[in-house]
């Protein structure tokens, strides 16, 4: 890492939390609040079951075409934001979602429902893995894990909007379904807004050897902040650089070649864990309830509440993100998961099920800021999208997969074989950030990724 480097991180992790940090977080959350909305808008698959004729299987496949579009989305978007800049791919992913999402709404047939449903997720996926990144690079480390669940609270909005206009709109009007893709697909408005006040990192600008462009980027973000009122303590005087680095080469073989291999495989793992389970139970929620004999109108009005009450998780988690290690919150979480799916199917009345329901989407979505900010934490600036996105990437492969499994689940044994496979997947995923994650709080990423050494199992 060179001397310009840790000069730009010793400048950012000194400035005081100001109204600039906050438009940050609020820009990036309202790219979210969109992406979240899109991606609550498969959640009412029943309608399109009922009015469109779509079977279980075909929910399958579209299901796994989605997450396929993440696969490529998560991986290519998050190579490409390392090697041309954060701030313009996240702009066409942008343009990317939303546009998918709008002709959604004109399709009805399921191959062509299936193929926007993948280009969407190209652009959402893409989206999510640039907004982590650069919050993660954007934020002091006194902060990363309160700014990234401020993010997915405020982006949380997106899918209540969608929630309970699906409820309102989709059992009383036909073409219902329809009206939540257009609203989805209105993030398009976003585009201007954050072509002109997001900028780029500048941890990314200097890794990539732009240095003036660095110097000019950070000197505005801290003009702006001294016009609000702060007064910008010193950086560390004469900062010294670790070793320097081989800075050739980048993508998962310059990664591997760097010392990160067992970070990115742990990473890998901990994605895929977490991503097969969240999705396998939010996606496929409202079937479920509908396999349970709701109709289309109450199983509609309950997964309004359980999203609704999902919501409030990444708002909890802004009150503890910084507080302990997210190693150890993580492993908490990924055990009360796990306890939880297992009592969901020993519900047997009505108010349990719903009642469980809404507590397991709470701590999924707890979850959710928590694990977004460990990951993007553990690669160094120029490996950091990549890494961050392909691990991300190998989770969405399994979750392809992970739909055809849970589909031949409940056809076949019933909903209770579903949540015996999240319970599953949540201890392990409990076990694996226990036995091998790093400590990262309250640490400047330039300080967790100083050592090259592999990922080891540690009890700190």
């Amino acid at each position: 890492m060179s001397s310009a480097a840790v000069e730009v991180a010793s400048r950012l992790e000194r400035l005081p939390l100001s109204r600039w940090h906050k438009t940050i977080v609020a820009l990036l959350a309202g790219a979210l609040v969109f992406e979240y909305m899109d991606l609550y808008s498969f959640a009412f698959t029943p309608a399109l079951m009922e009015h469109e004729g779509f079977t279980v299987q075909d929910v399958a496949i579209i299901t796994g075409a989605t997450a396929a579009g993440t696969f490529f989305g998560a991986g290519i978007g998050g190579r490409l934001a390392d090697r041309f800049g954060r701030k313009p791919v996240l702009l066409a992913c942008v343009a990317t979602y939303s546009l998918g999402s709008l002709l959604n709404a004109v399709v009805a047939d399921p191959i062509y429902f299936l193929a926007l449903r993948f280009v969407t997720a190209l652009g959402f996926q893409g989206m999510n893995v640039v907004t982590v990144v650069l919050l993660a690079e954007l934020m002091p480390a006194r902060v990363r894990g309160r700014a990234q669940a401020w993010a997915v609270g405020c982006g949380a909005v997106g899918p209540m909007v969608m929630a309970w206009l699906g409820f309102f709109v989709v059992p009383n009007i036909e073409w219902g379904w329809r009206l939540l893709y257009v609203v989805g697909g209105l993030g398009i408005v976003l585009f201007v807004v954050l072509q002109r006040h997001l900028p780029e990192s500048p941890r990314w600008l200097v890794s990539a050897g732009h240095h003036v462009r660095a110097e000019t980027t950070l000197r505005a973000i801290e003009d702006e902040i001294t016009r609000q009122g702060h007064v910008l303590p010193p950086p560390d005087a004469a900062p010294t650089p670790p070793a320097e680095d081989d800075d050739s080469g980048a993508g998962l073989r310059a990664l591997a070649k760097a010392g990160y291999g067992g970070r990115f495989a742990v990473t890998s793992a901990i994605f895929t864990l977490g991503v097969v389970s969240y999705f396998g139970f939010n996606y496929w929620v409202s079937t479920l309830l509908k396999l349970r004999g709701f109709d289309l109108h109450h199983t509609t009005l309950y997964t309004a509440i359980i999203v609704t009450v999902g919501m409030l998780g990444p708002l909890a988690a802004t009150f503890f993100a910084d507080r302990w290690q997210r190693k150890h919150i993580l492993a908490g979480i990924g055990a009360a998961l796990g306890i939880l799916s297992l009592l969901f199917t020993l519900a047997s009345s009505t108010v349990a099920a719903i009642t469980l329901a809404c507590v397991l989407s709470f701590v999924f979505q707890l979850s959710v800021p928590l694990t977004l900010t460990y990951t993007s934490e553990v690669f160094p600036t120029r490996f950091r999208s990549t890494g961050l996105g392909w691990a991300n990437s190998i989770a969405r492969v399994a979750n392809v997969i992970a739909a055809q499994v849970i589909s031949a689940l409940l056809l076949g044994f019933g909903i209770a074989a579903v949540f015996y496979f999240v319970a599953a997947l949540m201890f392990t995923f409990a076990l694996l950030i226990s036995v091998f994650g790093i400590r990262t709080r309250g640490i400047s990423l330039e300080e967790v990724n100083e050592a090259r050494a592999e990922t080891t199992p540690t009890a700190s």
